[in-house]
């Protein structure tokens, strides 16, 4: 099935779907959505379909339901979405944001987030990039992590689960930019702070149209992380 499709994973009401609607209706001709709420998947599709209409656009929408870190299920989400459209972009922006202190976090729950975070992406790299290797050259064949600009320089005590799996995840994403950066657009999509409709440099909207700016960025410019900071008046 021809055309660009976009592969967004951990869909939801704030960066996931305006993400989804910014590509849509910029000349993506399919868009996926995966999360593990069905009723929530539902609501963002027709947030999208809703974008596509007012603009007049023509696009595919389809959903997936699946608890990524169930890395069974996510290999075959993945293997279906396959044969929908020419995969072109990936947006894995999957995390639990909540948690408590050190020592009071449970261990399954650090490996839980853990497998949300770090495993399901390190899943969605390996069948991705050699899939975005394929694009035609003159493509923008990318794998986006939605990121944080402060967890891995200084964590949050209270969220030390998040912390600790946004520092490797981090890493995982340099380590793949290293290897495949010359072929597939590897990149962090850096957020410094809360994300809310109510700010102007962290809403989600604003954020989808930076995502933009990157996955359009010349091949030849193209950088591994751009950092979204928050303005003065913008509490984290």
């Amino acid at each position: 099935m021809p055309g660009k499709t976009l592969l967004c994973l951990g869909s939801g009401p704030g960066i996931g779907v305006s993400v989804a609607c910014t590509f849509a209706v910029r000349g993506f001709t399919h868009v996926a959505l995966v999360s593990r709420d069905p009723s929530r998947l539902n609501e963002d599709k027709d947030k999208v379909l809703d974008a596509i209409q007012e603009r007049g656009y023509s696009c595919q929408v389809k959903i997936w339901a699946c608890d990524l870190s169930d890395l069974d299920a996510l290999r075959k989400t993945l293997e279906e979405i396959k044969s929908f459209g020419s995969l072109e972009c990936v947006l894995f922006n999957a995390a639990r944001v909540a948690g408590k202190p050190p020592l009071e976090e449970s261990v399954e729950a650090i490996q839980n987030d853990f497998q949300l975070t770090n495993l399901a992406l390190y899943e969605t790299a390996q069948w991705a990039i050699p899939l975005l290797k394929q694009t035609p050259s003159d493509n923008s064949p990318s794998l986006f992590v939605t990121s944080t600009t402060m967890l891995y320089k200084e964590p949050v005590p209270s969220l030390v689960s998040l912390s600790m799996v946004k520092s490797s995840q981090r890493a995982l994403m340099l380590s793949l930019h290293a290897i495949y950066g010359a072929d597939v657009h590897v990149a962090l999509l850096s957020v410094g702070g809360v994300v809310s409709p109510k700010k102007k440099y962290l809403s989600p909207e604003n954020i989808a149209s930076q995502c933009w700016e990157l996955y359009k960025q010349p091949k030849a410019k193209w950088e591994r992380e751009m950092e979204i900071h928050a303005g003065s008046d913008e509490v984290f």
